[in-house]
């Protein structure tokens, strides 16, 4: 390698250091600086989104706390079983079976609009104060139905 460098006059010379300087800066901005400049970009992008989701949260957690307040508020009128009979038929759902346990109570609904379902969740949420803690579903026979296995209602 020595002997080629000294074989080249000294213009090629100059042009070959030219060139290794050229390729090294090439090469250091590929591999170093290019990559480190994409991480700070993608992490101020990170940010970003990730402020915007915490503004979206604490505006939204008053919405919810409010919510919230308003639903427990809400007095049940009667007992839990005659409240969800009552509400039932007012969204034309059929209770087909009604289970109470303690303050609890356990419903079955067959075949059923899911879309009607979730209206009356959402009345008995926010206008009767009850609370749905858990809910096993499955398919109804016709599209857009359900059948409620099982529906836990609590106050």
């Amino acid at each position: 390698m020595k002997a080629w460098w000294q074989h080249l006059n000294t213009r090629e010379q100059r042009m070959v250091a030219v060139m290794a300087f050229a390729c090294i800066v090439f090469i250091l901005y590929n591999a170093i600086w290019q990559p480190l400049n994409n991480s700070l970009v993608e992490a101020q992008e990170k940010l970003d989104r990730n402020q915007e989701m915490l503004t979206w949260v604490e505006e939204n957690t008053a919405l919810y706390q409010e919510a919230k307040r308003h639903s427990n508020k809400a007095q049940l009128s009667g007992s839990l079983s005659s409240v969800a009979s009552k509400s039932a038929k007012a969204y034309k759902l059929t209770i087909t079976r009604m289970q109470p346990q303690g303050d609890d109570l356990q419903v079955w609904i067959d075949n059923t609009p899911f879309t009607q379902l979730l209206f009356w969740l959402e009345h008995l949420a926010n206008n009767e104060g009850l609370q749905v803690h858990a809910i096993d579903l499955t398919q109804g026979d016709n599209a857009g139905e359900v059948k409620v296995r099982r529906l836990h209602l609590a106050k």
